[in-house]
């Protein structure tokens, strides 16, 4: 009787290895890249804040996305200075309208910006929630711009997004 409980228990134990390694599996990233334009839409303090030590002001951007994304995103970028020192909190939120790989819907990012010193930046956004076909969407982007006019920068973005079940 023992022989037909160890090969029951064999079984349920191989079952439960290859069940989570297949979940995992159909998570796995894709990589994206693509063309990206921002523009600079407008500068508003927070919360009343700019006549102080230190000030946060909302730097509002328009973005175009070409690629395996395709649209449009608005984004506050959250820029803290000591008016006596140097930036403090610089870190902003975004909303993605478009497709991802031919999936259509709505994602939320947070975002990150970094001066090249040479009138471009680096920027890196961490997707974190989604709606309609990316509800499930997850990953990260890094873009590379030069500004091309005044308030206008011009570059590429690329990275890896997955979909999770």
């Amino acid at each position: 009787m023992k022989k037909p409980y160890v090969t029951l228990l064999v079984i349920a134990l191989a079952l439960t290895t290859m069940i989570p390694s297949g979940i995992v599996n159909a998570d796995s990233s894709v990589e994206v890249s693509g063309e990206y334009e921002i523009t600079l839409t407008s500068v508003e303090c927070v919360m009343n804040a700019c006549n102080q030590l230190v000030t946060t002001v909302c730097i509002s951007y328009e973005s175009i996305y070409a690629g395996n994304l395709d649209g449009a995103a608005l984004e506050c970028f959250n820029y803290g200075f000591n008016i006596i020192s140097n930036p403090t909190n610089n870190i902003g939120k975004k909303t993605f309208t478009g497709t991802v790989l031919g999936k259509e819907g709505t994602y939320t990012a947070y975002v990150r910006h970094q001066s090249l010193g040479n009138g471009g930046f680096q920027m890196e956004e961490t997707i974190i929630s989604g709606t309609d076909e990316l509800a499930n969407i997850q990953g990260t982007l890094v873009f590379m711009v030069t500004e091309t006019d005044l308030g206008v920068w011009e570059g590429t973005y690329s990275g890896s997004v997955y979909f999770t079940q």
